[in-house]
C-alpha cells in the first residue's frame, strides 16, 4: 500500500506540471485559431509539431529509458551513466546538424517549405535545444526532484504561452488602439509574420529550458565510458526503433493527411484535424502525469516479489480513470468546442473516436512496461510495429476516401492492436495477474456512457450530466471493497 501510494503522490506532483502545462498549451488553441490567418497556417504548425515529435525520437535513441534502467544497476555508477549519456546525445545531436548544414535545400524541397525556409530553421532550433533537455530531465525524476522538476516545466510552458500571446494579441492589439510603444513594436514584430510566431516564441522557451538546467549539464565534463555506451545502445536501440513506430503510431495520420489529400486543401483539413484534436487532451493529460511518475517508480521497485501485483492493482484505477476522461469529454463537448474557432467545428464529430483511441493508449502505456522491467526491449518493436502496421495501411486505405475521419479511426484501431498484441506478448513473458474481466466491463460501461452523453448532449445537456454522474457511481460501487480500505487509511490519519 506504501508503494502505492508514492506512485499516486508522484503522479499527482507531476501531473500538477503536466495538467497545468497542457492546458495552458490547450489555451493557445482559441488564440491560434481566432489569429493565425487561416486553417492553413494552422495546418502548418500542426505539421512542424508533428515532425519535432519524429526526429525527437531518433536524437534520442531510447537513452532517457536507458538511463533509468541503469542508474538503478548496482553494477554501474550512475554518474558514469549519466555523463556517457549525455555525451553521447551532445555528439550525436552535432553529427545532425552537420546533415541538416548540408541537405538543406533538399530538406526543404521534401516537407513542402522551399518558400518558407525559415520555418525549418525554427524547427531544427526547437527539436535541438529539446534534445539536450531531455536527459537533465530525466535526471530529475529518476532523482525523484520533483518539485525542480515541474518548477522548470513550468517556466519552459508558461514563458512560450506568454510570449505566444504577446506576439499574437497583446502586440496587434496596442498596435490598432494606438497604445504607446504598440505601433513601434508592430514594426518589429509584423503581423504579416503569422505562424512563424509560434515557433519563435517556443525557440525563445527553450533557450529558458536549457538555461535552467545548467546545473544539470555539469556532469558532461565526467568521464566517458565506452564499454557501458555499448551496452547502453544495445539496450536504446530498440526503444529507439519502436518509439518511432509509437510517435507514427500517434501522429503520422497527419503526414498522411498532408500528404495523401489533394495538396491545395491538405494543409487547411491538417489545421481542422490538428485543431479538433486539442480537444482530446485531457485524456492525454492524465496519461502524460502518469508516465512520469510510473517509468521511474516501476524499475525502482523491479526487484519488490509483490510489484506484479501492484501493476493490477494500478491498471483497475488507471482504467477507471481513463474512462471517466471519456465520459467528461463526451458530455461537455458542446462547451468545450468553444475553445476552438468555429471555423474548424466540422470536424467536432471525429471527437469521440479520437478519446476511445487515446483510452487504448493509456492503457497501452501501462501494460507495456512488462518488457523493460525485463530488459527485453526488442518486444517492443514487435508491439509497435503491429501498431505501425495497422496505422500504415488503415491511413492509406481510408484517408483519400474519408479525409481526416479515416485518419482518427485508424489512429484508434492502431492503438487496440498494440494494447492486444502487448497484453498477450507480456501474458507469456511477463505475467501480471491483471483483473481482465473488470478492466472489460470498466470499458464498456464508460464507452456506453460516453456514447450516450455525447449523443444527446446537444438537445439534453442534463441527460449528459446524468451519464457522467452514472458512471461514476457505477464505478464506485466496483471499486467499493478498494474505496473503504482507503476511507479507513484517511480516517486512522485524522
Amino acid at each position: 500500500m506504501s508503494s502505492l501510494k508514492k506512485l499516486f503522490s508522484q503522479t499527482l506532483t507531476y501531473g500538477l506540471s503536466s495538467i497545468l502545462g497542457r492546458f495552458a498549451y490547450f489555451l493557445l488553441v482559441p488564440l491560434h485559431t481566432a489569429k493565425l490567418p487561416s486553417r492553413e497556417a494552422y495546418g502548418v504548425n500542426t505539421d512542424i509539431y508533428t515532425l519535432i515529435a519524429f526526429l525527437m525520437v531518433i536524437l534520442i535513441y531510447g537513452m532517457e529509458t536507458a538511463y533509468f534502467r541503469f542508474s538503478e544497476k548496482k553494477e554501474f555508477n550512475k554518474d558514469t551513466v549519466y555523463a556517457t549519456i549525455l555525451k553521447s546525445i551532445f555528439s550525436t545531436t552535432g553529427v545532425f546538424l552537420v546533415l541538416v548544414w548540408v541537405f538543406f535545400d533538399d530538406i526543404l524541397g521534401a516537407l513542402r517549405y522551399t518558400s518558407s525556409p525559415r520555418i525549418i530553421v525554427w524547427m531544427i532550433a526547437i527539436l535541438v535545444m529539446e534534445v539536450t533537455a531531455a536527459i537533465p530531465m530525466a535526471k530529475l525524476r529518476s532523482e525523484n526532484r520533483a518539485k525542480r522538476f515541474v518548477g522548470i516545466k513550468l517556466a519552459h510552458i508558461f514563458t512560450n504561452v506568454g510570449l505566444n500571446a504577446v506576439f499574437l494579441w497583446l502586440i496587434p492589439l496596442m498596435a490598432e488602439n494606438n497604445l504607446p510603444g504598440g505601433v513601434y513594436l508592430q514594426s518589429l514584430f509584423p503581423a504579416d509574420f503569422g505562424v512563424e510566431y509560434i515557433f519563435l516564441a517556443n525557440a525563445i522557451a527553450c533557450v529558458v529550458y536549457n538555461l535552467l538546467l545548467i546545473k544539470e549539464f555539469k556532469p558532461l565534463g565526467g568521464s566517458f565510458d565506452g564499454s557501458l555506451w555499448k551496452k547502453l545502445m544495445i539496450f536504446g536501440w530498440p526503444l529507439m526503433i519502436s518509439g518511432l513506430a509509437g510517435v507514427a503510431n500517434e501522429v503520422a495520420d497527419r503526414q498522411f493527411i498532408k500528404y495523401l489529400l489533394p495538396q491545395d486543401i491538405s494543409l487547411d483539413q491538417l489545421g481542422v484535424y490538428g485543431a479538433v484534436y486539442k480537444l482530446s487532451i485531457f485524456l492525454v493529460l492524465f496519461n502524460q502525469a502518469f508516465r512520469y511518475a510510473a517509468e521511474p517508480f516501476f524499475f525502482s521497485q523491479s526487484n519488490d516479489p509483490n510489484s506484479k501485483e501492484t501493476l493490477a492493482r494500478v491498471m483497475n484505477f488507471f482504467v477507471i480513470i481513463l474512462g471517466l476522461g471519456f465520459v467528461f469529454v463526451s458530455a461537455f463537448l458542446p462547451i468545450l468546442k468553444q475553445f476552438i474557432d468555429p471555423n474548424y467545428w466540422e470536424g467536432i464529430y471525429v471527437i469521440p473516436i479520437l478519446l476511445a483511441a487515446n483510452v487504448f493508449l493509456g492503457i497501452n502505456t501501462q501494460v507495456s512496461i512488462w518488457y523493460k522491467l525485463i530488459d527485453k526491449t526488442q518486444y517492443g518493436m514487435i508491439i509497435t510495429f503491429s501498431g505501425f502496421a495497422a496505422t500504415l495501411g488503415l491511413n492509406l486505405w481510408l484517408v483519400p476516401i474519408m479525409g481526416y475521419e479515416g485518419a482518427a479511426w485508424a489512429t484508434l484501431v492502431s492503438y487496440f492492436v498494440m494494447t492486444m498484441v502487448s497484453l498477450l506478448l507480456g501474458q507469456r513473458k511477463f505475467p501480471i495477474p491483471y483483473a481482465f474481466k473488470r478492466i472489460v466491463f470498466y470499458l464498456f460501461i464508460s464507452f456506453s456512457m460516453g456514447y450516450l452523453a455525447y449523443s444527446y448532449t446537444t438537445p439534453y445537456l442534463w441527460f449528459s450530466i446524468l451519464c457522467l454522474v452514472l458512471t461514476i457511481v457505477i464505478f464506485a460501487w466496483a471499486e467499493k471493497v478498494a474505496l473503504s480500505r482507503i476511507f479507513a487509511v484517511i480516517k486512522k490519519k485524522k
